[in-house]
């Protein structure tokens, strides 16, 4: 593939000022060794506190919900709320930090993969998760995860805070649970199993229906994650912590494609625990789980058709290694760089967004400066401006609507209402932080295309007949939302 080419591949393009490196795949293959330190220079708020402010966002509106009948009154103080608590900033900021670290980081190969896994490991939009609880994990938790092994990776995310919470494994009883024989003596009405959590592991996190699974494998899987769940909270109040309690799980030994799990353990408060460390260990290895995240990786990095000899090269990586991320990564990147031409992938919104900002040398998300919140006023146009425009183009990361995450496909994203949206964003190129006042906009894209395109000839001949009609204003329009920047 050629060098330029392959940059915006698996990046986000060259900055004005990058050079271009001498061996891209080496380049691109050393960003994924060492996870990059984060560099927002402002505030980062932990998961633990975020769990803080939401638990007592929803205490407090609860609270609120209930005490305040006068409309005018609640209203004020529903709104005096979300400002104390961040209830409309939050996401907004976790946004900034991400798009800060993706334009102007050292490391974008290793960002484009971090945003891959991220979607991988959707939360689902519900719960006020995306607000408060989806950008923190994905920054703390997953990130660190991205050098390690991938079955790691699987536990430790099967067991986040937001996973739990967005696919209820917490309201998950088995049927035959200490906790359910207790119910049923005191003639109270059971609590069910819920199948969410076990459907997913399943589906869409390692193994795919091309396994060959059946409903039976499905509730034995849900079987094995009863008991893990939120602990230590107390009545009417969100618990901040994740634990197994035994007297939740259904105990004996349960088969999933045709593997059983034993119950182990000394008591009745662990046993069962080691199950489910069972089930994602033999799930990681197998055959299905190994063809089915390498098929994924390829269709997000090459096509989204990938070929046989493609994927051989990610499943033979992730063999040699036994599932180590940075073998499995840079065997990614091995296949991109050997068959990605004559393929070309068409680029999500938040991709494209993030890339033609770094491009074009754009101020954006706009200075960190800009998302210092007192907690008191109302959000600014400039703070409220990233998650609009992403909004916009159809592409919020943290409120996909299913747990398989936002399309990865060229069908899902090629309408011609999101082509419009497109080119209204460029249109108003003030709204990406390029102004007017600092270079012409045909000098930014013609400098712009003469860094990032192997053979810029082309673009540039349209640039020449706009510059030649005193188009300055459709320079960025014919540039960044042609096919030579849509499809790479």
């Amino acid at each position: 593939m050629k060098t330029k080419a392959f940059i915006r591949r698996v990046g986000f393009g060259l900055k004005p000022d990058e050079q271009v490196p001498t061996n891209p795949l080496d380049w691109a293959k050393e960003q994924m060794l060492v996870v990059p330190k984060l560099i927002w220079p402002g505030r980062m708020y932990s998961e633990k506190e975020m769990l803080d402010i939401r638990v007592d966002f929803t205490t407090s509106e609860d609270k609120l919900q209930k005490t305040e009948k006068d409309p005018s009154k609640a209203k004020a103080k529903k709104r005096k709320l979300y400002r104390r608590t961040g209830r409309k900033f939050f996401e907004r900021y976790e946004l900034a930090i991400r798009h800060h670290q993706a334009v102007y980081g050292n490391q974008p190969v290793f960002e484009r993969f971090w945003h891959f896994w991220g979607n991988h490991f959707a939360i689902v939009d519900k719960n006020k998760l995306p607000v408060f609880n989806t950008g923190p994990m994905q920054r703390e938790q997953l990130r660190p995860l991205m050098t390690g092994r991938f079955a790691d990776m699987v536990y430790d995310m099967t067991l986040t805070w937001p996973m739990i919470k967005s696919l209820d494994n917490f309201k998950s009883r088995g049927p035959n649970s200490a906790f359910n024989v207790n119910r049923r003596r005191k003639n109270k009405p059971e609590k069910g199993l819920n199948e969410n959590h076990g459907r997913e592991l399943l589906e869409l996190h390692t193994i795919s229906p091309k396994a060959g699974y059946t409903q039976v494998d499905v509730i034995n899987a849900a079987y094995i994650m009863t008991g893990w769940g939120f602990i230590g909270g107390k009545k009417g109040v969100e618990a901040k912590k994740i634990g197994y309690l035994g007297s939740l799980h259904e105990p004996g030994t349960h088969t999933v494609l045709g593997k059983k799990y034993k119950t182990e353990g000394f008591s009745s408060k662990t046993k069962g625990k080691k199950q489910l460390r069972n089930l994602i260990e033999n799930l990681c290895e197998s055959e299905d789980c190994i063809n089915f995240i390498a098929w994924k990786l390829c269709r997000h990095f090459i096509c989204d058709n990938p070929k046989p000899e493609m994927i051989k090269i990610i499943i033979d990586a992730w063999k040699k290694s036994k599932g180590m991320l940075p073998d499995i990564h840079k065997a990614v990147l091995e296949a991109t760089w050997k068959y990605g031409e004559p393929e070309q992938k068409f680029l999500s919104p938040e991709t494209w967004l993030i890339q033609i900002a770094r491009m074009t040398g754009a101020d954006w998300p706009g200075n960190p400066k800009i998302f210092e919140y007192d907690f008191e006023s109302r959000l600014n146009y400039k703070q409220k401006k990233i998650s609009w425009i992403l909004g916009e183009l159809g592409h919020l990361p943290f409120r996909a609507k299913q747990p398989n995450g936002f399309p990865d496909t060229e069908a899902e994203w090629l309408s011609q209402e999101y082509l419009v949206r497109r080119i209204a964003l460029v249109n108003n190129p003030t709204q990406i932080g390029l102004y007017k006042n600092s270079l012409p906009l045909i000098d930014i894209s013609k400098k712009m295309v003469n860094k990032n395109f192997d053979d810029p000839r082309e673009l540039l001949g349209i640039l020449r007949k706009l510059e030649n009609k005193n188009s300055n204003s459709n320079s960025l329009i014919a540039v960044l939302c042609s096919r030579k920047v849509l499809k790479v």
